[in-house]
């Protein structure tokens, strides 16, 4: 974990999300749009995501990192609309990957 997701985790992992719908070698395409949409979402609820790289090269890892730093969140944060129908969009996308 680093600096940046302790420090505000809505916009890392909403960097991840983006990381993950980014790839595509390991990223089917539905996938991929499931992930750059709960990116954006996270960004409506005002994350301000940078630019990162998956984690160790890993899609499935980093979607997991994502919902974990999604966890991490205040509960009144997490239950924002945006927030939880990302988590949901991620979730489904996680199940989906494998």
């Amino acid at each position: 974990m680093t600096a940046a997701s302790i420090t505000d985790p809505l916009s890392y992992a909403a960097a991840l999300l983006d990381a993950v719908g980014a790839d595509r070698d390991q990223v089917p395409a539905e996938i991929a749009l499931q992930c750059l949409y709960a990116a954006e979402l996270l960004e409506r609820a005002g994350a301000r995501p940078r630019p990162t790289a998956l984690l160790d090269g890993d899609p499935r890892a980093s979607l997991r990192t994502a919902m974990g730093a999604l966890a991490a969140l205040a509960e009144d944060v997490f239950t924002h609309s945006p927030v939880l129908d990302a988590a949901r969009t991620a979730r489904h996308a996680l199940r989906r990957l494998g």
